[in-house]
């Protein structure tokens, strides 16, 4: 039984082979968004920690090779990952959500009511 991974700053994820899976980071008004590929991973396979100004993600995807078979071509091993990011002040931390949908993490980062654009009445 596989353990939740733990995203901690000094950790080593494992020996197994370890990738930087590909991350896109959007902005508007209202948030930072990280869109994180993460094919067959599941949510219990992943852990999101945010301590201080840095943001952790870290996690594991299990090996998918069937029983009895090997691996001819492809990419059929698992792999662990981990990611680490700076949270610049203007985000509201109590807010941060996450989603994990069809091998896609979405990581949203509201920003703090102060830090959004406004019009000044004259």
């Amino acid at each position: 039984m596989e353990t939740k991974p733990q995203a901690t700053a000094t950790e080593s994820v494992s020996s197994r082979p370890t990738v930087r899976p590909a991350v896109d980071i959007y902005e508007n008004q209202d948030e930072l968004l990280l869109v994180v590929d993460l094919p067959g991973v599941a949510t219990e396979n992943l852990a999101i920690d945010l301590d201080t100004d840095t943001l952790t993600i870290v996690g594991r995807r299990p090996d998918t090779i069937p029983e009895g078979a090997r691996v001819i071509a492809g990419s059929g091993f698992g792999w662990d990952f981990k990611r680490q990011f700076t949270v610049p002040s203007l985000i509201d931390r109590d807010r941060i959500k996450a989603d994990l949908k069809d091998g896609v993490l979405e990581v949203h980062l509201p920003r703090s009511e102060r830090s959004k654009p406004r019009r000044i009445s004259i």
